[in-house]
């Protein structure tokens, strides 16, 4: 990353993409509790003044990183629920594919939005009401599907919950798995969180599949 200085007479979008693309790498390398905005002004090559400038508080730059990233996964997800001509199971599994992939190139996601919803929800919540996802469509799938006979009669809420739960807990206990089973090697870490794909993917089908 250039050291050279961002000025404010440069055109503000690409100000705030670099800071943002900044702020993002500077959560990767240190986590976003231990990440200060000292860090991310030094990885921009702007000014800390300059930085406060565009976003006034690390919360603040936070929610824009998370926006974009859950920018790349919401399309998808709109895609898969809407499709009336894809198979129930099929669209679980892609999503699957798609949520660990996303989360295993930002392994911060998962943590920070566990403690934003904590700490203050009304944000995380009213960023999924904007993105419009019509639930209502994958209701009336799983009722079809149930009187065919594919899957067992479940809630809607019980599908997210599992789904979350077993993509999103292993990146938030990354310390524990990196301590106790892992040595504290990274490529050991990657390894086992794209095998969790296949493995989630089983214990769904598993648990939608009739007796």
């Amino acid at each position: 990353m250039s050291n050279q200085m961002i000025t404010e007479n440069n055109d503000s979008p690409d100000i705030e993409t670099k800071i943002i693309e900044a702020a993002n790498n500077v959560f990767l390398k240190y986590g976003v509790d231990k990440s200060t905005m000292g860090q991310i002004a030094d990885e921009a090559g702007i000014s800390r003044t300059s930085l406060n400038y565009y976003f006034r508080s690390k919360n603040h730059l936070v929610q824009k990183v998370l926006n974009n990233i859950e920018n790349k996964i919401i399309p998808t997800i709109s895609i898969l629920i809407n499709d009336e001509n894809m198979p129930l199971i099929v669209k679980i599994e892609l999503f699957v594919d798609e949520y660990i992939d996303l989360v295993t190139k930002y392994p911060m996601v998962p943590s920070f939005i566990l403690w934003e919803l904590t700490r203050e929800p009304n944000w995380i919540i009213q960023f999924f009401k904007e993105r419009n996802l019509n639930f209502e469509i994958l209701n009336i799938e799983i009722t079809e599907e149930v009187k065919m006979g594919n899957v067992i009669p479940f809630k809607l809420e019980d599908l997210f919950v599992n789904i979350l739960g077993l993509c999103a807990f292993p990146f938030v206990s990354k310390p524990l798995l990196m301590e106790f089973f892992f040595d504290q090697n990274e490529e050991k870490l990657f390894q086992f969180m794209i095998s969790r794909k296949t493995e989630v993917k089983r214990i769904l089908r598993n648990w939608l599949k009739p007796d």
